[in-house]
């Protein structure tokens, strides 16, 4: 039983687990401040769901049409709960939350979380292939071109620099332009073509979804490919000045294992990295979704802003915060793994 209490009382003292306490309390806290915006902004932009599922009655309209209307918008309100305080409305969004409920579309009549799960597949289906590809590709770029001396084997080097400061939003509005609407390479909607069923011919369906996938991805991809290329070059380079490099290349190591030594030191930082281009990403895909009407969570946020659907717009943007604060977390235990100076609690 001692050894018990013995070995809780290690995993409790340990630095590691401080540090995962630490940021679990510190997401905690972004959370909190996170949904309550969310919750605030919408009731406070113009407009209101009602109005955009009731239009206006046009001039001239008798005097009992113009009192169904508003004995109507006014069921509408109660059904909705918005006539409530804000503080009441508050309470219950919390309430509903903590027992996994984040209500009903105002437009569509159905469950929230049911609504949204074919839109939260298609930005993940983006998102984390090109976080993985660029990550993989950049890292390998930098490194290799830190021990370039031509310039001639630096063009790719220097192409991903370039399209890294490009606006992305503006690279995917030319793209469109370009290969969508006017050589019409890449089709301009949605997922599949709108006469295509799903499901008759499971090789004609990765066909179509590769079709539509290939431009949001190739953009995303593109923009995020020199900030991993840079950060790599930059930190392989101090690490090829390190003593212990030098006194490696001294006792006669092979240049190859010389590298492989310098390029997992550098890839510390670019770990550490992955938190914020996560962050970063999910941004951009969905500003890019909406661009390319691929049916992802910035497709959806766009028409449920329109229609002022506040459940759906709380509901995404719910999500949206879950797999940013989730993959941060994630991404932070598994660098104190790769670091052991994170896992030991060691000061350098």
């Amino acid at each position: 039983m001692n050894r018990i209490f013995e070995w809780i009382k290690k995993v409790v003292l340990h630095p590691y687990t401080k540090f995962i306490v630490k940021k679990l309390l510190f997401y905690l806290v972004v959370i909190i401040v996170s949904m309550t915006f969310a919750f605030a902004i919408p009731r406070y932009m113009p407009g209101s769901p009602v109005e955009a599922l009731l239009r206006p009655p046009p001039s001239g309209w008798p005097q009992e049409a113009i009192d169904d209307y508003l004995e109507l918008q006014a069921f509408m309100i109660e059904q909705f709960g918005l006539d409530k305080p804000f503080w009441e409305q508050y309470l219950e969004f919390w309430g509903n939350l903590l027992r996994g409920d984040l209500g009903e579309s105002f437009i569509h009549q159905m469950p929230v979380v049911e609504y949204m799960t074919p839109y939260i597949r298609f930005t993940l289906v983006l998102v984390i292939p090109v976080l993985i590809v660029s990550f993989v590709l950049g890292n390998w770029i930098g490194a290799r071109t830190a021990y370039m001396k031509k310039r001639k084997g630096k063009f790719l080097y220097n192409f991903f620099i370039v399209t890294q400061s490009v606006p992305f939003y503006w690279l995917g509005l030319i793209t469109y332009i370009i290969l969508v609407a006017e050589l019409k390479i890449f089709p301009s909607y949605g997922a599949v073509d709108p006469e295509y069923i799903p499901g008759s011919n499971i090789f004609l369906d990765i066909l179509q979804y590769l079709w539509h996938y290939t431009a949001p991805f190739l953009v995303l991809l593109i923009t995020q490919i020199g900030g991993w290329a840079t950060g790599m070059r930059a930190m392989t380079l101090y690490e090829k000045d390190s003593e212990y490099l030098l006194y490696s290349q001294q006792l006669g190591f092979k240049q190859k294992l010389v590298r492989k030594y310098a390029k997992r030191n550098a890839i510390l930082p670019q770990v550490t990295g992955l938190n914020s281009r996560l962050s970063g990403l999910i941004g951009q895909t969905i500003v890019i979704e909406a661009i390319f009407g691929w049916p992802g969570l910035g497709f959806m946020g766009l028409n449920a802003l329109a229609q002022r659907d506040y459940p759906v717009i709380v509901g995404g943007f719910i999500i949206t915060l879950i797999i940013v604060v989730i993959g941060n977390f994630i991404l932070d235990i598994t660098y104190g793994f790769i670091d052991p100076r994170i896992r030991t609690g060691a000061r350098t």
